[in-house]
């Protein structure tokens, strides 16, 4: 299987079927474990997915694949009195999946251009170059006045009026179209900024994004990023 087809597998094994004989299928034996919510490793992992709860669920709404890095957007319920998005992203290695970063929030931002429906074609590479550029020009540098030159006017993205300060690009994912990052922030606060981008005619016309705290405390070294 391809590391997109490994990772849809486990989500819906773990977050749906709550199977833990997936953990021991296609996780480790090093697994290293950047989110807040379980320890390190393996056995960490096993011990996450055996206190969920029973009656709570995962709908997957988009995955995109990237050489070893898998990045999975989608809805969680059950665990609080609203659906919470969850960004995860998933390194596979040699058809194992060897680390997990993650971010949870009550819901995404959305904002679009009427440019083209999105179709998960194009070419990955320059999509991922441009929004690369723009991610560290525009978000990181703060060279707002190049702002045009990434995105199109009609795209509803107003970097002017961004809340939130971006400190730093740690990840760069893209599969056709659309492209993911994951950047450190600062938000009241160091947060954990996550992004889908949608290019279209060499422009960003489209954008979904959910900005998440960093936890105060991890049950691991790792760290967030």
């Amino acid at each position: 299987m391809s590391a997109k087809q490994i990772v849809v597998s486990a989500t819906e094994r773990l977050f749906n079927q709550k199977d833990l004989a997936v953990v021991d299928e296609v996780f480790g034996p090093v697994y290293v474990q950047h989110s807040a919510l379980g320890p390190d490793g393996v056995e960490g992992l096993k011990g996450l997915v055996s206190r969920l709860p029973k009656a709570s669920g995962y709908e997957l709404v988009r995955v995109i694949a990237d050489g070893d890095l898998v990045v999975t957007e989608g809805v969680f319920t059950g665990f609080a009195p609203v659906p919470l998005t969850g960004y995860d992203v998933w390194r596979v290695v040699d058809g194992r999946v060897v680390e997990h970063w993650d971010a949870l929030g009550a819901g995404a931002t959305h904002a679009a251009s009427g440019a083209g429906a999105s179709t998960e074609t194009g070419d990955s590479a320059a999509n991922k170059a441009l929004v690369t550029e723009w991610a560290e020009k525009i978000l990181v540098g703060g060279d707002h006045a190049a702002a045009s030159a990434y995105v199109a006017n009609d795209s509803g993205i107003d970097v002017d009026g961004l809340a939130v300060s971006y400190v730093a690009i740690h990840a760069a994912i893209a599969e056709g179209d659309l492209v993911y990052t994951r950047a450190e922030g600062e938000l009241d606060g160091p947060v954990i900024v996550n992004d889908v981008w949608r290019v279209h005619g060499g422009k960003i016309v489209e954008h979904w994004g959910l900005v998440a705290p960093v936890p105060k405390e991890f049950p691991h070294g790792n760290g967030a990023f």
